[in-house]
């Protein structure tokens, strides 16, 4: 049997893997993700928005900005082209440089899941007082920079540690 954490490290684990795995959360997001009776995945909506942010982009650039591989974009692309929400459009030099674009669905898609999610925020949100809201702010852009820097470290060690074994 195991307890109730005692850490604060140990409360903030299991804090996250308790909203990654919270059946309320997914249905927040099946609400928010639903495109018709198709619900797209978070990295589904990360490739929508991130194909809005800048369009055009080549696969590979989309993959590197979400520290995937290409082929993993590839494959999860494959949905949003068919719902028509990305256009991908072959290279007039090259056929083996698509890039993406949003389609005007895409863009409405888009705008709707970001309304969507910005309510839900809010309503969320309206469960804390402001300045624990402030605090929790503060505290949460920490984590993700703390989270980026040892992220960022671990691939320098990794590839120190392929150039090491060349």
């Amino acid at each position: 049997m195991t307890g109730k954490p005692t850490t604060a490290a140990a409360r903030i684990a299991k804090a996250i893997v308790d909203l990654r795995r919270n059946p309320y959360n997914r249905a927040i997001q099946r609400s928010i993700y639903s495109v018709g009776d198709h619900e797209l995945t978070p990295v589904q909506v990360d490739i929508l928005e991130t194909v809005m942010a800048d369009p055009g982009q080549r696969m590979n650039e989309l993959a590197q900005a979400l520290g995937v591989n290409a082929s993993t974009v590839s494959r999860t692309i494959l949905p949003l082209v068919e719902l028509g929400l990305i256009a991908r459009q072959t290279g007039e030099n090259d056929r083996r440089h698509t890039r993406l674009f949003p389609t005007e669905a895409g863009q409405r898609q888009a705008a709707t899941i970001a309304d969507a999610r910005r309510a839900m925020m809010h309503a969320v949100q309206g469960h804390f007082a402001p300045q624990d809201l402030e605090r929790f702010a503060d505290l949460l852009e920490h984590y993700v920079a703390a989270i980026t820097a040892e992220g960022m470290a671990m691939i320098e060690d990794s590839e120190g540690t392929k150039t090491r074994m060349a």
